[in-house]
Formats: C-alpha cells, sequence, structure tokens
C-alpha cells in the first residue's frame, strides 16, 4: 500500500541569533587549517588542482617520506611535483617531476640525493638543487624501489624479476633473476639482505648468496620497510604494525588498525590511508607519508608502544564540501578541526575517505547530514562532529546521482530528506532514518528555472521556505509551486512530484560596480545570514538573508593574495552563528571567518 507523505517546508535551523546592523561590524580572519605553511613564500602547494573529489580517488599517492641531512622532509606534493619541507611544515622548495601516481611510485634518500621510482622508471635529485630543478631520468626501468639503502645503493626489481642495487648517479649492480617473479614488495635489510614479498610468501635473499633465497615466513603487509633495528609494515586504515628483524610482532599494530581485521578500536588517521613509507625526523620522532600526498610528522610514545600524531604537514588541494558546529568544529572529506586548532594540526576523528562529498548541512541538533561517495557506492553522512561520523553506505538501489554539485535537507513528515541538486539542475531526494540510514528514495521534485543556467554551484534553504541556489553568478530564489497540498509518495514508482519554481534572481547588492558578484559564486546560509564566497571577485560576503544588507565582508575586491587579509578564488564555505570557513582554493588552505561587532 503507497503511504503518501506531506511535504512540510520546515528546515532544520537554530534559533536565529541577531544580526549586526549594516556597516557596524567586521569579517576577520581567526586562523588557518590544512595548510601548514600558513601563508606567504613558506604557504604549501599541491600540483594537479583541477577538478573536485579527493587525490586519493584521482590515484595521486605519497613517495614515502625521505629525510635529508639537514633534516627536510621529501615527498611528492600533488601531481607532477616534489616538495620539501622544514620539520614544521613550511614548504621550502618544489621540483617539477613525471606525473606518475601508481602504487609502486617510491623515493629513498641516497647520500645527498633522492633517488625516485616515477611511473616506472628511476630518477634523481641533488639535494642542494634549486627550487625549480627538475629530477634527472636515470632510465632505468624498475617495478619496486626499495625504501631503504645499504652503502649508498637502494634495492631494486623489474617486473620480470631482476633484482639489482643501484645508486643516485645511476650505477646498477645486479643480484639475481628471479624465474617467475610475482612481486608485490621489497625492501633492503640493514645487513644488506633484500626481502622479496612473491605472491602470499615473504623471500630473503642473503648479502651473500641472492642466489639461494630463504623463507622465513611472517607477512609484514602491503608495502614494508626496514628502518633502525625493526621492520614496518602498512596497510589500509592508517595501519601500522612494528615487527622484528626477524617479522614478529614487536608489538604488532602501533598506529592506526580501525578495520575488521583488527579487534578492538584505534582512532583512524584517514589522511594516512594506506601509509606510503617512515622515516626518522629526529629523536622519538618519525614522519609517514600518506595516500594523499599528506605527510604526518609522528611521536613514538614508548610507555604505550604506539605513534602520536603531532603534526600535519600538507595542503588542502580539493574541499567539495565543508561543515561547521556551534563550538565552532570544522568537518573535511575525512575528519575534523576544532576551531583552535592551528594550521599544522591533525585532523581528529577520522574515518575512510569518501570518493567524493557533494554536500553537507548542519541539522538544528548540531549533528551533520550530507551525501556522498564511499567506495564506489552512495553514502550518508550523519553524526556529531565532537567524534567520529557515521558514514552509510546504500545498498539498496537509489535516485541519487552518482555525481552531483550540491545538497541540502528538508523535512519530509518529521523524517529528513537528502535533496541534491545534479549539475544538470535535476533534484533527486532520498529519506533518511535513524542515525543516517538509506530508508528509500524521497518524492520526486523539479526544479523550475525563469531560464537556463550554465553552472549550478550551491543549494542551500536559509528559512524552511525557500530553496536558495546559486548559477552563473547569481543568486536564485526557488519557492513550492503549491506549499499547501505539496503531497508526494516515496514510493519508486511515483508519479507525482513536488515542483519548485523560480520567484527571484539576483547578482548584486546594490548599484555600484562593487555590489556585483563575480561569474562563480557559493552559498551558506545560517542565523538568518547568507554567505557568499564571490570566487572571481576574491571575497566573502556576509548579508542579510531577508533584506540582502551587506554586513560585512573579507578580502580584497578583486585583489588576489597569500596572507591572513587576502583570499584567492575562495569556493566552498560553511557558516554557523558568527563564525564561517571558507575553502580559499587558490591558497590550498582553509580560512577561518569571524563576525565581530
Amino acid at each position: 500500500m503507497k503511504s503518501t507523505l506531506r511535504l512540510a517546508l520546515t528546515f532544520l535551523l537554530p534559533a536565529l541569533s541577531p544580526v549586526p546592523p549594516l556597516g557596524a561590524a567586521e569579517l576577520r580572519c581567526t586562523g588557518i587549517l590544512g595548510n601548514s605553511g600558513e601563508q606567504g613564500p613558506t604557504l604549501v602547494r599541491f600540483g594537479g588542482n583541477s577538478g573536485e573529489g579527493s587525490m586519493v580517488a584521482r590515484g595521486v599517492r605519497g613517495l614515502g617520506v625521505a629525510v635529508d641531512r639537514h633534516g627536510s622532509l621529501w615527498d611528492r606534493g600533488g601531481e607532477g611535483v616534489l616538495n620539501r619541507y622544514s620539520v614544521d611544515g613550511r614548504l621550502l622548495a618544489s621540483y617539477p617531476i613525471p606525473a606518475g601516481g601508481r602504487d609502486g611510485d617510491a623515493a629513498v634518500m641516497a647520500g645527498d640525493s633522492l633517488l625516485l621510482l616515477i611511473d616506472h622508471r628511476l630518477h634523481a635529485l641533488s639535494i642542494e638543487a634549486p627550487s625549480g630543478t627538475p629530477a634527472a631520468d636515470l632510465k632505468i626501468q624498475a617495478e619496486f624501489l626499495s625504501l631503504e639503502t645499504f652503502e649508498g645503493r637502494a634495492a631494486a626489481a623489474t617486473k620480470d624479476g631482476e633484482i639489482f642495487l643501484v645508486n643516485a648517479a645511476g650505477e646498477k649492480k645486479p643480484l639475481v633473476t628471479l624465474p617467475k617473479p610475482r612481486l608485490s614488495g621489497l625492501a633492503l635489510a640493514p645487513d644488506g639482505a633484500v626481502w622479496l614479498r612473491q605472491g602470499d610468501k615473504t623471500l630473503r635473499l642473503p648479502p651473500g648468496a641472492p642466489d639461494r633465497p630463504e623463507e622465513p615466513g611472517g607477512s609484514p603487509g602491503e608495502r614494508f620497510q626496514f628502518l633502525d633495528e625493526f621492520c614496518y609494515g602498512h596497510s589500509h586504515h592508517s595501519t601500522v604494525r612494528r615487527f622484528s628483524a626477524e617479522l614478529r610482532p614487536a608489538p604488532g599494530v602501533v598506529m592506526g588498525g580501525n578495520s575488521g581485521s583488527f579487534i578492538g578500536h584505534v582512532d583512524e588517521q584517514a589522511e594516512v590511508g594506506l601509509g606510503r613509507g617512515l622515516a626518522r625526523a629526529g629523536p622519538g620522532l618519525f614522519a609517514i607519508s600518506g595516500q594523499g600526498c599528506i605527510l604526518h610528522l609522528l611521536a613514538w610514545r614508548e610507555e604505550e608502544a604506539r605513534f602520536q600524531p603531532l603534526r600535519r604537514i600538507g595542503a588542502v588541494a580539493r574541499c567539495s564540501a565543508l561543515a561547521l558546529d556551534r563550538a565552532g568544529r570544522v568537518w573535511f572529506r575525512s575528519g575534523s578541526w576544532n576551531w583552535d586548532d592551528g594550521p599544522a594540526t591533525p585532523m581528529r576523528s577520522g574515518v575512510p575517505e569518501p570518493e567524493a562529498v557533494f554536500g553537507l548541512t548542519m541539522l538544528e541538533s548540531d549533528t551533520v547530514l550530507g551525501y556522498g561517495r564511499l567506495w564506489n557506492k552512495p553514502a550518508v553522512i550523519s553524526g556529531g562532529l565532537e567524534k567520529e561520523v557515521k558514514l552509510h553506505r546504500f545498498e539498496e538501489p537509489s535516485q541519487l546521482p552518482a555525481d552531483a554539485v550540491a545538497g541540502t535537507v528538508l523535512k519530509l513528515k518529521n523524517q529528513p530528506a537528502l535533496v541534491v541538486l545534479g549539475s544538470d539542475g535535476t533534484l533527486s531526494s532520498a529519506l533518511i532514518k535513524g542515525e543516517g540510514g538509506f530508508a528509500g528514495d524521497g518524492p520526486a521534485m523539479t526544479l523550475k528555472p525563469a531560464k537556463p543556467v550554465t553552472a549550478w554551484t550551491s543549494l542551500v534553504s536559509p528559512d524552511g521556505e525557500t530553496l536558495l541556489a546559486a548559477g552563473d553568478g547569481f543568486v536564485i530564489e526557488f519557492r513550492a509551486d503549491n506549499p499547501g497540498a505539496a503531497i508526494a509518495t516515496a514510493a519508486p514508482d511515483a508519479a507525482t512530484a513536488g515542483g519548485w519554481r523560480e520567484t527571484a534572481r539576483w547578482n548584486m547588492t546594490g548599484a555600484g560596480n562593487a555590489d556585483r558578484f563575480g561569474s562563480g559564486i557559493r552559498l551558506a546560509a545560517d542565523a538568518g545570514r547568507l554567505w557568499i564566497s564571490d570566487t572571481a571577485r576574491q571575497r566573502v560576503l556576509c548579508l542579510d538573508a531577508a533584506t540582502h544588507a551587506v554586513i560585512a565582508s573579507f578580502g580584497t575586491e578583486d585583489q588576489a593574495g597569500d596572507d591572513l587579509h587576502h583570499l584567492n578564488a575562495p569556493t566552498t564555505l560553511a557558516c554557523r552563528g558568527n563564525r564561517a570557513v571558507v575553502f580559499d582554493s587558490g591558497n590550498q588552505r582553509l580560512v577561518k571567518l569571524e563576525l565581530l561587532p
């Protein structure tokens, strides 16, 4: 029997807080999140900053952090870039490298040069090379490169099973050729022995007799390495295991482990994912390279036998959605930051990183509800930011699109529903149950603009009676065709539809040129205010939602910059009360803004 749901235009908003009078407020930057270089010349920048989605989804992974004799940290900085950092997270230099991005890419310090394996070819770069110097192609093919050296040489292997040692000058020392390689990993022990993963076996090639491999047993993990007297294995969910030199647990999991193969719960540092490699950065300090090219500085807690993340080194290369709660917690992609956190603070409460996040809405209960994709399936993102949010994948078929540009939340007969805006302007909805589970497709909805829109960017509901969309640089207001009788069925074969018709369209707040928006804007709404990130005009505006009067603005109009007073192509934003956070896309950072009387 089909059930019907009356569309209640009641958006889940907190009570409106007083709006400062026009001209009496200041919008001030109170800090940076997500970019360890913060501002100016030391600002961290990643290459390949185009499109939405995570770098993990795009296949751009770290190389495995290397530390030089000056204490600098080296790793891939996005697509086609090698970055050099100070241990406090400042960017020191950048170098062009081949794009690459496959699992086997690696980096190791060999004397005063960096050996790089990128897209099956070895390259080298001196640590004294000026910024901008390209890595030299050694014209040597390889499938694997060790994350360690012995007497100035790293171990390498080809797909045909040739095992050899190589230095930064490109001089090879052949060891052995395996008849049936099937290799999936390689490491070089402190005694010069080469260790291989071959199918489900571990092989050791003794230093003096590499043609007589041993099978010591043990499974070090998908990407393993020797460091000091231990062997470390990296697995998914930011799991790092520590073994003895004989591959005996010592003690086993020392970081992460939040997966089905681990009994218990350990916080996940989601941006590490499947670690690309460890390096010692100082007494009791280590650095780990992550799948999205983010480094983390780790402290070794001897009394607890585990690593503790201390510092996040890198940038925010892409950001399609943000959430902000009343306590000032910011949720970004796979974890959260507190309002008082600094530019290099690691994210908290990590969860597996979605391939995409299309939209996030903060509910009256101060919990977030949003839509994205996880492991190639639609997923609901829900929960409070004081702990890990929940990711609920849809196992059932759904009308929600595989790709979208924005989303918001309406309430359908006391049940929250995600409303998702596709890039073509179509609306889809899904009913949400409990803590965020999928309760079935919601009613069909139609967005009816007065004239075509080329590029949609945002969808919000500031008052529960309207939908506001952003497209082609305009704020476009929609109201339901017939709010009093907007009844739609949630059944999959529903024929009725809830129509939303354009009632207003505007792209300026006054008569002057400075009052006009640029060609692309994004929206956020809360507490009687409408926040607009004006990408082309390099600013964020805070408006009275009812009158459209400008309360305050941040950034210098039409002037990009990378200090704490300027923005560079601001896009995604979230707001809560007097606070907002915006993705400063040209500077690859999140900027915290606060409205002050």
